[in-house]
């Protein structure tokens, strides 16, 4: 079997720096009994990972500036130098967890009427403790598998969207799959969040099958920053807003509720993890800060 069945694409800036060389490593030791490439697109990177690219001979790149870089238009120009049947959508910091992943995420497109996958998500060891908190309680997080499918319109319209997006709008491109033929005639829109859940309603709609691959693991989680907390959960909560119609925080007296609930469930959970006397120290401090400034961004996303 010489035909590509799968391609692997990067979406790359300062790769070195972030964890690529780990993540490309686990991608060239899966185990599949089907022929894949590599390829990626660099938007403008510092730090050597051009460089190192030049020297792989068996991955396929392209570079653009910045400026022309958005999630959903450069996953697109992925999947059109794609030649697989299958697109798999990789970040450079989500290191598949073991040599199983791609054929586990491959599996689910045997059902034609499948069109993306997307797979559970964990935190690296060395995450903070309340990072781990955090992504083990994300929609991500979870260890059943989910297939989405809209078998009753009206059903579904009348969900709230936390259900919608529990049950139906979960996919996540850090680690996803797309079916190249159907992405090619519906591509992703060239915006610059939220383009998963954007590509999920659009499919959904088309009567197609969304699936949540639990067997298929990623190790990923960002530092936790405070100012990059406040920016992501102000962007997030403007497309809600927009594109949605939803106001995810829109009272201060919110805020501080959430915030509140929020360093509950931190201190319930951290025991879970046996922390240290300094890192058990560094959560209890850190906990409100990080949980304002993400509902300081949801807020004023809400109102701007």
């Amino acid at each position: 079997m010489n035909e590509i069945h799968a391609t692997i694409f990067f979406p790359l800036l300062n790769g070195i720096s972030d964890h690529f060389k780990e993540t490309l490593e686990s991608v060239r030791n899966q185990r599949v009994d089907f022929p894949f490439e590599i390829i990626a697109i660099d938007s403008g990177s510092t730090d050597g990972t051009v460089e190192f690219l030049k020297k792989q001979p068996d991955i396929r790149f392209g570079e653009i500036p910045d400026s022309e870089f958005s999630h959903g238009g450069t996953r697109q120009r992925g999947a059109e130098m794609a030649k697989g049947e299958f697109v798999i959508f990789l970040t450079q910091d989500a290191t598949p967890k073991d040599e199983n992943w791609l054929a586990n995420m491959v599996k689910n497109f045997e059902d034609p009427e499948v069109v993306g996958v997307c797979c559970r998500v964990i935190p690296r060891e060395d995450a903070h403790i309340l990072k781990k908190i955090e992504v083990n309680n994300d929609l991500s997080g979870r260890t059943e598998r989910i297939e989405a499918k809209i078998e009753n319109e009206e059903g579904f319209e009348k969900l709230s969207f936390p259900e919608k997006r529990r049950n139906y709008l979960f996919f996540n491109d850090v680690a996803s799959a797309v079916r190249r033929s159907y992405i090619l005639q519906n591509p992703f829109p060239s915006i610059n969040f939220a383009e998963d859940v954007e590509f999920a309603k659009h499919a959904l709609a088309n009567g197609k099958r969304i699936i949540f691959e639990p067997e298929a693991v990623v190790c990923h989680s960002h530092k936790y920053e405070i100012l990059k907390t406040y920016k992501r959960n102000l962007i997030d909560s403007q497309y809600h807003r927009e594109h949605l119609g939803i106001k995810n925080v829109p009272a201060m007296k919110n805020v501080f509720q959430n915030v509140a609930m929020l360093i509950r469930r931190d201190w319930r959970e951290m025991k879970k993890y046996h922390p240290g006397f300094f890192e058990k120290l560094s959560a209890i401090l850190f906990s409100p800060p990080i949980h304002f400034a993400e509902k300081w961004g949801q807020y004023r996303g809400t109102k701007e």
